[in-house]
């Protein structure tokens, strides 16, 4: 299982993404693993391999589906990762995990926190979307059209009572919380696993206060 979390400050600086630890191998030989009177050779080694994951999120403006900003600088979203907008502008988050390696990585979760405190953002009810598309060249831009053409999903958590209901969230606290992820024995959203290949992304929608 994964767990990432990272907040959401008003003022859109959006803070570094965060991933598992770079590539990693652990070898292990075993010997005489029967015990008593049996005895076995050294097995063979085993090397196990991991790739980090990439967690990005960048706002877009609802209007024109321009990227503002990410926090990764990217130059396809003004090459910042802080962006100054207008009370009573509404914006979209999109918040996406990249699996670029060639095996499932199963039970993602993350939270975002979403400032709605004096001149933080309002939530807009019944916004949050998922939607997947294939990793290998995808750009921001083709991601937040996937999530934001994807499936509408309810703000409520729902734990996995609910087929593909990923994400949720509170907003009866301050900051709201976006929780993505979970399964039945952490009952918050249903479990998401992202397949070889694959970007996952959720997006919604807030109003500048």
């Amino acid at each position: 299982m994964r767990k990432i979390w990272f907040p959401l400050a008003g003022a859109l600086a959006l803070a570094a993404a965060l991933a598992l630890p770079a590539a990693q191998a652990a070898t292990n030989d075993a010997t005489n693993l029967a015990g008593g009177t049996t005895t076995l050779t050294s097995s063979g080694t085993v090397t196990v391999n991991s790739t980090a994951l990439t967690l990005i999120k960048a706002v877009f403006d609802a209007g024109s589906g321009t990227c503002l900003a990410s926090d990764d600088s990217d130059a396809a979203c003004n090459s910042t990762n802080t962006v100054s907008v207008p009370a009573g502008q509404t914006i979209k988050f999109l918040i996406y995990v990249d699996n670029s390696t060639g095996v499932s990585a199963t039970d993602i979760r993350f939270q975002d926190l979403l400032d709605d405190a004096g001149s933080g953002f309002t939530y807009t009810a019944a916004s949050i979307k998922w939607g997947t598309r294939a990793s290998a060249g995808a750009t921001k831009a083709n991601i937040f059209t996937a999530a934001n053409g994807g499936t509408a999903l309810s703000d409520a958590y729902d734990g996995s009572t609910v087929l593909n209901e990923y994400a949720g969230i509170d907003t009866g606290v301050s900051p709201d919380n976006l929780t993505v992820g979970g399964d039945a024995s952490s009952p918050d959203n249903d479990q998401v696993d992202v397949a070889a290949n694959t970007v996952f992304a959720v997006v919604f929608t807030a109003v500048k206060n």
